[in-house]
């Protein structure tokens, strides 16, 4: 069971790994060149949705943040 719950938390850490690598390339790639997506406004948004919550959304956001290492 403990190596189920190990190759489970080598995958997840590796998607999260990949879904960061792709923020960061959008970042650059919207700095460098004029995209139809724009990561940094999609990013204040979400922070600014946490935030808009008064206390729980700051709680909400809390516990988001408490997930990343």
């Amino acid at each position: 069971m403990k190596n189920v719950a190990g190759a489970i938390n080598e995958v997840a850490g590796a998607v999260v790994a990949v879904i960061k690598g792709l923020v960061v390339a959008f970042v650059f790639a919207n700095l460098l060149y004029t995209t139809g997506m724009d990561p940094i406004t999609g990013i204040t948004d979400l922070v600014n949705a946490f935030l808009g919550g008064g206390l729980p959304g700051l709680l909400a956001l809390m516990v988001f943040a408490s997930f990343m290492k």
